[in-house]
């Protein structure tokens, strides 16, 4: 659930968190990637927060990020071993990310709500949140792969010649 930052500033206050200019700052900094469909590092929002407060430390991000995840207001991404990445765009949605470069696309996916609602109906359970993530290899990647197996592939002269030269 997206909340405007008076909404995120009353939620804080009510579940006895302190509302911080460095929690609004980092809230918005997420709010402002994903409106990108930009899914960011703790590193990249620890970079973006020091041009606001030069001060920050990289554990205030990482702890503003972490209560993020647990209010459900972002939601944590990535393969594991790998730089975990941060979405901060709750609608119901499909993330596909690039085995090779690691980058993470957002997909609509309004069916996904639907689904939700029977695996709710099915198991009896209140339905807190859900995650669609997809693995495969994106459009620039597969590009990238073509061009690099052409240019490993022998030309059909090269093979000839090499076959010639060896027997002479």
């Amino acid at each position: 659930m997206a909340l405007a930052m008076d909404e995120f500033r009353r939620l804080l206050a009510d579940r006895g968190y302190r509302v911080t200019a460095q929690r609004l700052a980092i809230y918005e900094l997420l709010q402002e990637n994903a409106r990108r469909s930009y899914h960011p590092s703790a590193e990249e929002l620890y970079q973006q927060a020091r041009e606001r407060f030069p001060m920050i430390s990289p554990a205030t991000v990482y702890n503003t990020l972490e209560l993020l995840v647990e209010l459900g207001l972002a939601s944590q991404l990535g393969f594991p071993g790998d730089v975990q990445r941060y979405d901060g765009n709750p609608h119901a949605h499909a993330n596909v990310q690039c085995v090779d470069c690691k980058a993470i696309f957002d997909v609509d996916a309004e069916a996904l709500e639907d689904i939700g609602q029977r695996v709710a109906e099915r198991s009896d359970f209140v339905i807190l949140g859900q995650r669609f993530e997809f693995y495969g290899i994106c459009p620039q990647c597969q590009a990238r792969r073509a061009r690099e197996e052409t240019q490993a592939r022998p030309q059909a002269g090269d093979a000839g010649a090499a076959t010639g030269s060896a027997a002479g």
